[in-house]
């Protein structure tokens, strides 16, 4: 199954590692030169078998037929391996069972009606565990043929590279009707065609623009999410989340103010605007930033213009990237916080058809401290696809947690699926109702657990005070500050590499030097903030950095960094700290 933007995000495992090294977050696994010993024959096995069970898991399904996803109930659609010969070499030879549900998940020797149809897929892998896949199809009225689709209006950019703009625009329309022929053909023979299908037939109207949460890919996920919980009847581990707690005082909270309020130099304002102003117009790269300190907005302004040549504005949203991780974190918390999960609990122990007492299945900790043994970022389609965990699953057997750390975004996207079952809420949904909606944030986009998540720069300035004040903000305690505790970079020590840099859950230690001071020193004296300032780093150079101790959050956010942010991103924190009074 193709991941929605997989090949997107697995570019953030290198993105995130040279963010992190830019920001000097620092704890990433070196690679450096050095000699290698010679594998044994038992290490060229393992290697062997891993290399199997991940190109296994890498396999996707598909129609035996063009333009089957959206199809007619006369000639439903037969469900092939899209590459069947490498099946059989990777040791695939059952054949597979599809059940049939329609849009009220009642099943069906074969989709016989109009309207929404998924394809529950079940089988054996390889390695011996359970297959499970399930496909979203769409079956058209029986009076409506395959053509006759939509008018689409295609605007093409101008001649890109060396193409000659004359030739460009004497083949305009040739052009235009190649792209706009392979937009439609790629809707009508694609899934995501059939999710965007059912979605049409589904939905009610609002009375408004939709919400990100009302799109149609959430609505197949909540379809996916409740036939999951019907058929491996998981409906008993369902349990309710509870509100955020009424705080007896309100803790501290984002809002206007004086730099003596906040403790600030009277000119910090101005120098930290001068430096972001000269930041976007040295780049071309627009932002906004949020600086606030004791939750007195110091700086709240966006700076720079977008593409069109027009400013951008206070709402401009944008990808942070791997700052996905730490909201992640935030939302698992939440779960921590009332008892629901512990943090050593196996991810297992919410997926019916893992192993129990299996050393090969990792830890939610592990899960997010970057030691489950999974590697890579939103590959498989991450928590959006609804059988991840399965697919998991059938490479679990070569899968070793707790041996190396390597930084990955598999273990967020797998925790999330088990948050799903706990709380019978697909993805995004748990992101919209259990963090964002408390927090009072409108339409946060989130396409992954470890990345995609689209926010302004005030969103991440609500997340960083919340994160200052250990889990609380305004009027509501989100987690308790003995919850929040437990999400701290702490040492990690594993077999491959002995002690190695601290971790948290979603959190990493924050060090930006002084000028002069010594590369990778941790005193006091050295650093800009304290010791003890924790954030995340960014593919694109959002920017999300909270120093407890003196209450000091910064946030800012962008949509790409640039060879040019060495030069300015010292600058701009040496800035801020300069800024501050005492």
């Amino acid at each position: 199954m193709i991941g929605r933007n997989a090949w997107l995000r697995r570019t953030c495992l290198l993105g995130a590692m040279a963010a992190a090294l830019v920001s000097g977050l620092g704890g990433l696994p070196g690679g450096g030169g050095g000699t290698y010993a010679q594998q044994s024959p038992a290490a060229d096995e393992a290697k062997r078998k891993q290399d199997q069970r991940r190109s296994f898991q890498s396999q996707e399904l598909t129609t035996a037929a063009r333009f089957g996803w959206l199809f007619n109930p006369a000639t439903p659609p037969r469900i092939i391996w899209r590459d069947a010969d490498e099946l059989r070499n990777l040791g695939l030879h059952q054949p597979l069972r599809v059940r049939w549900f329609d849009a009220a998940a009642n099943e069906a020797s074969r989709p016989n009606a109009s309207g929404r149809w998924v394809a529950w897929i079940e089988g054996t892998a390889p390695n011996g565990t359970p297959l499970r896949r399930a496909l979203t199809f769409y079956a058209l009225p029986k009076s409506l043929p395959l053509h006759g689709a939509p008018e689409v209006s295609i605007v093409l950019p101008p001649a890109p590279g060396t193409l000659s703009p004359e030739v460009w625009r004497e083949h305009h329309a040739e052009l235009s009707g190649t792209i706009k022929d392979l937009v439609l053909r790629s809707i009508l023979d694609s899934q995501s065609g059939a999710v965007l299908a059912g979605g049409l037939a589904e939905w009610k109207p609002l009375g408004r623009p939709a919400r990100a949460v009302e799109s149609a890919a959430v609505l197949d996920e909540d379809y996916h999410l409740a036939l999951k919980l019907k058929l491996q009847g998981l409906h008993k581990q369902v349990r309710a989340i509870a509100p955020p707690r009424r705080r007896q005082s309100p803790a501290t909270a984002l809002r206007p103010g004086t730099c003596t309020e906040a403790g600030m130099r009277p000119d910090a304002k101005a120098k930290i605007q001068a430096v972001c102003r000269e930041w976007a117009k040295d780049t071309g790269d627009p932002m906004v930033t949020l600086v606030a300190r004791r939750g007195v907005i110091v700086v709240y302004e966006a700076f720079g213009n977008d593409a069109a040549g027009k400013p951008v504005t206070l709402d401009y949203r944008c990808d942070a990237a791997s700052i996905t991780k730490t909201v992640t974190a935030l939302l698992f918390s939440r779960f921590l916080d009332q008892g629901l999960i512990e943090l050593d609990d196996p991810v297992g122990k919410f997926f019916p058809d893992y192993p129990r007492h299996d050393s090969h299945v990792p830890t939610f900790r592990q899960c997010f401290n970057h030691t489950s043994g999974l590697s890579g970022h939103g590959d498989f389609g991450g928590c959006r696809n609804p059988q991840f965990e399965n697919v998991v699953l059938n490479g679990i057997d070569v899968n070793q947690p707790g041996v190396k750390y390597m930084y990955s975004g598999m273990g967020f996207d797998l925790a999330v699926k088990a948050l799903e079952i706990v709380a019978g809420r697909s993805a995004v949904r748990l992101y919209d109702e259990i963090l964002f909606r408390p927090l009072g944030f409108n339409d946060v986009p989130i396409d992954g657990a470890a990345a995609g998540g689209r926010f302004t720069a005030m969103e991440l300035g609500v997340l960083a005070q919340l994160v200052a004040n250990r889990g609380s903000y305004g009027q509501w305690e989100v987690i308790s500050p003995a919850t929040f505790a437990k999400l701290l970079p702490e040492p990690i020590t594993v077999p491959q590499r002995g002690a190695i840099a601290d971790e948290g859950i979603g959190l990493h230690w924050v060090r930006h030097l002084k000028p002069g001071a010594p590369r990778n020193s941790t005193l006091p004296e050295h650093l800009l903030f304290s010791p003890k300032t924790i954030g995340h780093g960014s593919l694109t150079g959002c920017i999300l950095v909270v120093d407890p101790e003196q209450q000091l959050v910064i946030t800012q956010v962008r949509r790409q960094s640039g060879a040019r942010s060495l030069v300015w991103s010292p600058r701009f924190f040496q800035t801020i700290a300069a800024g501050m009074a005492e």
